[in-house]
């Protein structure tokens, strides 16, 4: 994934900070949690999301790009909730 640790960095503490800001921050982040929402449009470009269906087969079979790459944000955010 061509992405730059500081700059996946900024962008998940700019979400953290949305997510704290939306209540209980012992949840777990869905989908469509406006941090996650946040955080892929932070992230989002068309040579990132490239990448990361080429990467696995199993967000390809979902056949909804704007899905997987939702579920990338949300992986990283749930990681970086997990850290805390």
């Amino acid at each position: 994934m061509p992405l730059d640790e500081e700059e996946r960095n900024a962008a998940v503490r700019r979400a953290l900070f949305v997510f704290a800001a939306g209540g209980d921050v012992h949840r777990e982040p869905t989908l469509d949690d406006p941090a996650v929402l946040e955080l892929a449009r932070d992230l989002d470009s068309e040579e990132r999301r490239a990448a990361l269906l080429a990467g696995s087969a199993d967000l390809t079979q979902l056949g909804d790009a704007d899905l997987a790459w939702r579920a990338y944000a949300c992986g990283l955010l749930a990681d970086a909730l997990g850290e805390e």
